[in-house]
């Protein structure tokens, strides 16, 4: 484990297999000196919405996968649920077990005042919101193992993960958890269900702008959209694909535009740009840039390519999902360079 601490901000690196990730995130989030102090991240070994079940007969396919929720402690209304589980199909003919696969349930409310773990997104939207760490394999179980780094922002989580075996089975993680930044002042209604969930799996629907043949970008899930919709599906983007020359303190850094068709633009990913460096030298990874009269810490981002094998998974209903993964604008560059994500760091305050 590594922890990086640069004026408050915290960046934490592991690896973990797919089974462990839940419980050592939770152990590395927790561990002195390096405990965060913005998310209080709670580990649930026995939880409910982790027990994997056939499908077919419901009949319990060995142990609970483990559950966590992340607590920010600056916005009490700020929690996330993710639920480790396993879709499993059971024959009725000869009793043999079908494994497809592992993935994330997700939530991001509070069922009660007490509650543990609870993925209200899967149960809103359906099973085409859960998110898959790896295309289908028939009946072999893939417990890759991944290089994980997370960065606990002041209002949000994005967990970035490459997978270190199995590459042409296995989806390069991305998750964003978090309030999200609104570019107009907003209804007070509304203001605060401005809170999303998105990874590398864009979720499947039968709306016809969800369609990725035909919108071609990433997707997840906010709590209100601006009509006052519960768990509207949005877009988002990033422009970065072309290298900043870095002369004259030129640099082409990109937000994650968060938008739905219906409403346009709406906002940003909270404290994350983009943007393409002509070499990896030019700013190395870990270091510290000022851009704009703001600070970042630099993240160096080597694109892990998209399974090869079976590109669809099968939900934990036995519905096959057949997504195309997608987080940045593309795996290629333009003029080759050297992604990096800038997470904006607190600025020191003169008195």
């Amino acid at each position: 484990m590594t922890a990086t601490v640069v004026q408050g901000f915290r960046r934490y690196e592991f690896t973990s297999t797919v089974t462990n990730f839940l419980s050592t995130l939770a152990r590395e989030m927790n561990t002195y000196p390096h405990e965060d102090v913005n998310w209080k991240v709670t580990y649930y070994p026995n939880d409910e919405y982790s027990q994997p079940k056939a499908y077919t007969t419901n009949q319990v396919y060995g142990s609970t996968l483990g559950s966590l929720t992340l607590e920010n402690l600056n916005v009490r209304s700020l929690l996330f649920s993710l639920c480790l589980n396993l879709s499993v199909h059971r024959s009725s003919n000869n009793g043999t077990w079908t494994s497809y696969g592992y993935q994330l349930r997700c939530g991001m409310n509070r069922f009660s005042e007490d509650t543990g773990p609870f993925p209200d997104i899967s149960l809103n939207l359906g099973e085409e919101a859960n998110i898959p760490f790896h295309t289908t394999t028939g009946n072999v179980t893939l417990n890759i193992n991944y290089k994980w780094s997370v960065f606990p922002l002041k209002e949000a989580i994005f967990i970035f993960g490459e997978a270190l075996n199995n590459i042409g089975y296995a989806y390069p993680f991305r998750l964003y958890l978090g309030q999200l930044s609104s570019y107009e002042k907003e209804d007070p209604a509304v203001e605060g269900g401005f809170v999303g969930i998105f990874s590398h799996a864009p979720i499947d629907s039968n709306n016809e702008w969800a369609n990725n043949n035909l919108y071609n970008v990433g997707r997840g899930v906010v709590r209100t959209s601006r009509n006052n919709k519960k768990y509207e599906l949005y877009n988002f983007c990033t422009s970065a694909q072309a290298t900043s020359p870095g002369s004259g303190n030129r640099y082409f850094i990109s937000p994650w535009y968060i938008f739905q068709p219906k409403e346009g633009v709406r906002g940003e990913f909270q404290q994350m740009r983009s943007v393409v460096f002509k070499d990896s030298n030019q700013h190395p990874d870990g270091t510290m840039i000022d851009l704009e009269g703001k600070r970042y810490h630099v993240f160096h981002i080597t694109d892990q390519q998209q399974p090869i094998h079976s590109k669809y998974w099968i939900d934990i209903v036995g519905k096959s999902r057949f997504i195309q993964p997608y987080f940045f604008d593309s795996n290629t560059l333009l003029g080759d360079g050297q992604r990096a994500i800038l997470f904006e760091l607190p600025m020191e305050v003169s008195k």
